[in-house]
């Protein structure tokens, strides 16, 4: 998944430009959350690289606003959980056949990331939204 493109126009300060590019990533997270739904292993990863891109936005631009330190820390535990469902996503699809016992596991552990996943995102939904919003 390509990151959007962040429109600059009429940006004339730091504090600005902290704004948009964090606005354009936290609305990109919101649109592919509805990954954790469907569970798809596909969107699941786009969702991944989208709170990762968050991530290093908020850290980027954590001197001008300094409660993005945390926010960053928080989007980095989702970012974490994702990527452990994604490894397994990986195993299964290089697993030999004859290994059934370990495809299941695979599967349990899988979705015990996702909904980990899924948990926290409930928690940190209000955070992107304020983030799309500008109110932070």
């Amino acid at each position: 998944m390509r990151a959007e493109v962040v429109d600059l126009s009429g940006v004339d300060d730091r504090c600005g430009l902290a704004r948009r590019v964090v606005a354009k990533r936290a609305d990109e997270v919101m649109r592919l959350s509805q990954a954790l739904a469907g569970r798809d292993k596909g969107e699941l990863h786009d969702f991944r690289i989208a709170c990762k891109r968050l991530r290093y936005a908020l850290e980027r631009f954590s001197v001008i606003e300094p409660s993005f330190a945390q926010m960053a820390e928080h989007f980095a535990g989702l970012q974490d959980a994702l990527g452990q469902a994604r490894d397994r996503d990986v195993l299964l699809t290089i697993l030999p056949p004859a290994m059934g016992d370990t495809q299941r596991r695979l599967q349990r552990e899988r979705e015990v990331c996702v909904i980990a996943a899924d948990v926290m995102w409930e928690a940190l939904r209000e955070t992107a939204q304020r983030l799309v919003s500008h109110q932070f």
